[in-house]
């Protein structure tokens, strides 16, 4: 049973209840104000889609539950000092689809906030070992959450919270300060700087191995070095790592269990992230890490624990190496060997030709601000993506000439890919043929946003003017047209493919 220390009381007729409150310096009012910093930033500058509401009826729902619980248990007035934090945690990272910036006081996915900061909260007082709780709580819960509902119903907080800028460095020195004031007194910090260290070097060999992942807030997917400095420095890891590992009450207490905890999140991390190719399953794997190693305490206590004649038991060196190998090779073997779906292959790529350009072939390029999310695209990034898109409109064009499916591989992919395949052998089997040629004046590149935390849709808006060059029995006939035409490409194997001329639904051509 909990000692609980009164600091007043409260007189109900004759009966008088105990009053806890917490005291200026009780940590978790500290950890709480670093929260509230960051919520508020998310609300004005970050641009976070999550309203007050959600916020509110997250933290509420947590401490309507732990007051009733320390009321019935303890006979006492607790302030729910824990069980704010809880709610606050899971409102921090809990997103619904569809909720945007700027709608203060939307509930939509109302009950998900609920019942995710529900199931937090009873996870400690319900799931426990040695009179302390096994889980993290708003870990336990956002983890469940995802699992069961998907990125289509929930999604966590993007790792990298918007472009370099003062209110992104802002929030990273909200989180560090913070952090380092508030472990530092807990005595704590070790356990933050073992899984960054551990977790950054497992990040570098998965970078080392080219390994990628799409995101919805990043034009095409982070690979190498990009994923490596990404999920090293993301905000997201900075708070999972300062304010998630860290619970006194599900940490070991030696300094050998410790660093033995703090590095194995870090290595079950890496290798539950290696095989995953999304944002939303790496996010996953990551809360899940923490979660499998809570389960495990047990044993690493008893690793951690002294023996009679040589110390802890981890503290063999060969151990610590053959961990250290072991990890290595699995996560190069798991980032290997895994190609996109429905992408041509590395070899046919080798086949696309070099076309060099001349900068009349190249039109005026602007980025469609029209909506938030295309100021992602950088001037350089959309000049790339408007040149490869020319040079995907001349490779198809000489594919249609020559009637070679192969060639047309490396300039098309998905849908569009077999639309012009069949067209391809439908006019080869009549003796026929129509290539198109283009005089372009103008290229828009836009971003839609898709569904759930799959990456945006990069469209390019081509105008000028559009030749058709019909073939039939030797003759030859050119009609002219206007050409005001979307096309989504993605990028595969080191180029923008053309995939489909079918924008998403919902979205206005510039």
């Amino acid at each position: 049973m909990t000692t609980l220390h009164a600091t007043r009381a409260l007189k109900i007729r004759d009966r008088s209840i105990p009053v806890v409150l917490p005291t200026l310096r009780d940590p978790r009012l500290h950890l709480a104000s670093v929260i509230i910093s960051l919520h508020i930033l998310g609300q004005t500058v970050l641009h976070f889609e999550l309203s007050i509401a959600q916020i509110l009826i997250s933290i509420f729902t947590s401490a309507a539950l732990e007051f009733l619980i320390m009321l019935r248990r303890h006979r006492a007035i607790v302030w729910p000092a824990s069980a704010m934090l809880t709610g606050n945690g899971v409102a921090f990272i809990l997103r619904v689809p569809g909720t945007e910036h700027g709608e203060w006081w939307s509930t939509r996915g109302w009950w998900i906030f609920a019942a995710t900061a529900a199931i937090s909260l009873l996870s400690k007082y319900l799931l426990r070992r040695d009179g302390r709780h096994i889980f993290n709580p708003s870990n336990f819960g956002l983890l469940l959450c995802f699992l069961v509902l998907g990125s289509s119903r929930a999604e966590p907080l993007d790792f990298w919270w918007g472009s370099n800028s003062p209110r992104i460095y802002a929030a990273l020195t909200i989180i560090l300060i913070g952090g380092l004031v508030i472990l530092s007194r807990l005595r704590m910090l070790a356990i933050a700087v073992v899984f960054w260290a551990t977790f950054a070097i497992c990040m570098m060999i998965l970078g080392a191995a080219d390994h990628c992942m799409t995101a919805r807030w990043h034009v095409g997917p982070v690979c190498g070095n990009n994923f490596t400095r990404i999920l090293a420095t993301s905000p997201e890891v900075l708070v999972f790592m300062f304010f998630m590992i860290t619970d006194p009450k599900t940490s070991p207490a030696t300094r050998i269990g410790r660093n033995l905890y703090a590095s194995s999140i870090a290595v079950i991390a890496a290798l539950m992230i290696a095989p995953q190719r999304t944002e939303f399953a790496t996010k996953v794997a990551l809360l899940a890490a923490l979660a499998i190693v809570c389960a495990a305490r047990p044993m690493i206590d008893w690793l951690a624990a002294p023996t009679p004649s040589r110390g802890a038991r981890f503290r063999s060196p060969l151990a610590v190496l053959s961990v250290v190998g072991c990890t290595a090779v699995l996560l190069i073997a798991t980032s290997f060997g895994r190609s996109d779906l429905g992408a041509p292959a590395e070899a046919t790529m080798r086949l696309r030709p070099e076309i060099r350009l001349e900068r009349s072939d190249i039109p005026p390029v602007e980025v469609d601000n029209s909506n938030r999310i295309s100021s992602q695209i950088e001037a350089k990034t959309a000049n790339v993506i408007a040149v490869d898109t020319i040079v995907d409109l001349r490779i198809i064009g000489d594919a249609q000439r020559s009637q070679d499916l192969r060639l047309l591989s490396t300039a098309a992919a998905e849908s569009w890919h077999d639309h012009l395949a069949k067209r391809i052998t439908d006019e080869a089997t009549r003796a026929s043929s129509v290539v198109e040629r283009y005089e372009l004046s103008k290229i828009t590149i836009s971003l839609a946003r898709r569904p759930g935390q799959g990456p945006p849709a990069v469209l390019v808006t081509l105008r000028g003017t559009k030749f058709s060059d019909q073939s039939a029995g030797g003759d030859t006939t050119t009609t002219t047209s206007l050409l005001h035409t979307t096309y989504e490409v993605k990028y595969i194997n080191k180029h923008w493919l053309i995939t489909t001329d079918q924008p998403p639904t919902g979205w206005t051509q510039p």
